[in-house]
């Protein structure tokens, strides 16, 4: 995953959406339903278990595949081997400029940025090969066209459906050997691009097979479930039907997890598995603990969904004890685990104990060590736990790190609220200023002037005041940081006079308490 500078990320986005309509208007086929998501909040915030692309656009693509499951005798499952990683850069520059009318110097400029964000070992020189992995839509617009020769394929094959969501494809066919013909034109047409299908992951499925991977009459079941729950009508009953299910499809083994049996683990059984979470969730209801800390320790595809569920637990020092004696186990290796532990962390509710203390701090030391990006999601969670001293001493051990890289040192002066009107301001001071980082200082003198000001703007007067309810206690933790710069301005009376009945949790939250408020 490439971890990418704002500034980057805003020229490279405008780019590919300079082409994404055009490219949409010269799409061979409707049956491709990847878009991207519109980037606008005007609906609220919602986290959700899809990974990318439009909810609407995906849902469309599920939709489709359901019908054609019903329709035909054989159902070929696909998708391409390591696509992002064998995209060619000149195959997509021919592409784009075919169908876009675009300037040479914008589509020579998006394919030097591509291919600049590419990860590289610093001795090795750039391939010309390999769209970077970016959590954005950017790279997902470009990437869906390479495909558009498959689309054209199918279309004028002799396939009675086809769907595709990105390298996702789903083909309705007759019989076997026509399944295989299409599997291998598929295959051939992706070799002109130097792409290759995903052999592991091609299946010809009969239709009762198509069936159960597809897991028709488990969508039908939450779909009608979804609709009550949308309604706010008769929620006890959804519940009761969420629960029931819930247990059926896990098929629970002694040890906790899901059996052999299990139709979470089979086809789009953890597609199922998300949903039927989310849904239990909305109505209400909730899963055990032990359940999602067996997903957390040995599911890493299902790590984040249960993690966030996690964080609404009334039971928060027993799951960090038992996500801590896993850290220091060694379950988690990679980055993104500790990114998911540390929002747990950083949400849940906690009691205030010296051993839950202790805990936290045994995290920090730990995931510190790790990587960048492990001392990136120490220095937050040190925010809400430890004192100020000990703080210190992590931001001052790392002082060469920190003040070599954008983000964290966007992260060490997001303390600055912290220390705002406390004796160890001062230190944290000369901290700051031995970073020598504008990255720093830009969030430095931000904090600093919502503690100082005598005027707030309306934009942050209603981001002050609007509590997300995403998360448990509606409060997102970068936010918390804010919410004390203002807390510490001495005209709070005034500018911010409703800030502990917006936010109560400021206040109850023991942890979120001792930072200041």
């Amino acid at each position: 995953m490439t971890l990418i500078h704002p500034k980057d990320l805003l020229v490279l986005e405008r780019l590919s959406r300079s082409v994404y309509f055009e490219l949409k208007h010269k799409a061979p086929s409707k049956s491709a339903f990847f878009e991207p998501d519109d980037g606008k909040f005007t609906k609220g915030f919602k986290q959700s278990d899809f990974e990318y692309g439009s909810f609407a656009s995906w849902k469309k693509f599920q939709k489709s595949i359901f019908g054609f499951a019903k329709e035909n005798n054989y159902i070929v499952i696909t998708d391409v081997a390591n696509f992002y990683d064998f995209i060619n850069f000149q195959h997509l520059r021919n592409i784009v400029s075919s169908l876009a009318d675009i300037r040479e110097s914008i589509l020579d400029l998006l394919i030097h940025v591509l291919n600049r964000l590419t990860w590289t070992p610093d001795f090795m020189p750039l391939t010309q090969v390999g769209m970077p992995q970016i959590e954005t839509s950017a790279t997902r617009v470009l990437a869906n066209a390479m495909l558009y020769e498959v689309d054209k394929l199918c279309e004028h094959s002799a396939v009675s459906n086809y769907a595709r969501f990105m390298d996702d494809m789903d083909i309705g066919v007759s019989s076997v050997e026509k399944a295989k013909v299409i599997v291998r034109d598929i295959d051939l047409t992706l070799q002109s691009r130097q792409l290759r299908l995903n052999s592991s992951k091609t299946q010809i499925l009969s239709q009762q097979e198509a069936f159960a991977h597809f897991c028709i009459s488990e969508n039908l079941t939450l779909s009608r479930v979804e609709a009550l729950i949308e309604k706010k009508r008769f929620l006890k009953f959804a519940k009761a039907i969420l629960t029931s299910k819930y247990e059926a499809w896990l098929d629970r083994t002694s040890a906790g997890g899901p059996s052999e049996k299990s139709r979470f683990i089979r086809g789009n059984g953890p597609k199922i598995y998300k949903h039927v979470l989310t849904l239990i969730y909305e109505a209400g209801g909730s899963v055990s603990d032990e359940d999602l800390l067996w997903q957390v320790e040995h599911n890493p595809s299902m790590r984040p969904t249960a993690l966030r569920y996690l964080s609404r637990t009334s039971r928060g020092n027993t799951v960090l004890k038992k996500l801590t004696a896993m850290v220091k186990s060694g379950v988690f290796v990679d980055d993104a685990a500790y990114v998911d532990v540390a929002g747990f962390m950083l949400h849940a509710k906690f009691r205030k104990t010296k051993a839950c203390t202790l805990r936290a701090e045994e995290f920090c030391k730990h995931a510190a060590s790790t990587s960048d990006i492990g001392l990136h999601c120490a220095i937050f969670v040190s925010a809400r736990f430890l004192g100020r001293p000990q703080i210190q001493c992590l931001l001052d051990d790392n002082i060469e790190r920190i003040s070599d890289d954008f983000w964290l040192s966007r992260a060490a002066a997001g303390l600055t609220s912290l220390f705002i009107g406390e004796p160890e301001w001062g230190q944290y001071l000369d901290f700051i200023r031995k970073l020598n980082s504008p990255d720093a200082d830009d969030v430095y003198e931000y904090l600093l002037s919502v503690s100082s000001s005598t005027s707030f703007s309306q934009s942050l007067k209603a981001y002050i005041k609007a509590p997300n309810h995403t998360f448990p206690q509606a409060l997102f933790f970068p936010k918390v940081l804010i919410l004390l710069a203002a807390a510490k301005n001495g005209s709070s009376a005034s500018l911010a006079p409703n800030l502990h009945v917006d936010h109560p949790a400021l206040k109850k939250d023991p942890y979120y308490a001792q930072m200041g408020f």
